[in-house]
């Protein structure tokens, strides 16, 4: 099974570079898409990290906090108990 040559791809004067033009410029349009949802997913990555790390710092502040409280408390605790006992 030959092929003769009107079976091939050929570019001739039937297509006209308007079309040729919009796909390029088509194609272009989407090659930058592309790459500007590649550098929203990098930013978006390194804030996940800044968050992650601001989080661990609120974890970390929020239990020391929650223990200065506790050791007030223990400590009014403690001066109430002697106030309680000196009433006796």
């Amino acid at each position: 099974m030959a092929l003769n040559e009107d079976s091939k791809w050929h570019l001739d004067k039937k297509v006209p570079l308007s079309l040729i033009f919009a796909m390029m410029v088509q194609t272009g349009l989407v090659m930058n898409y592309v790459a500007d949802i590649k550098k929203d997913v990098e930013v978006l990555k390194s804030q996940v990290i800044a968050q992650h790390e601001r989080d661990e710092r609120q974890d970390k502040t929020t239990g020391e906090a929650f223990t200065l409280l506790r050791n007030a408390l223990e400590r009014m605790d403690q001066k109430l108990d002697r106030l309680v006992e000196k009433r006796k």
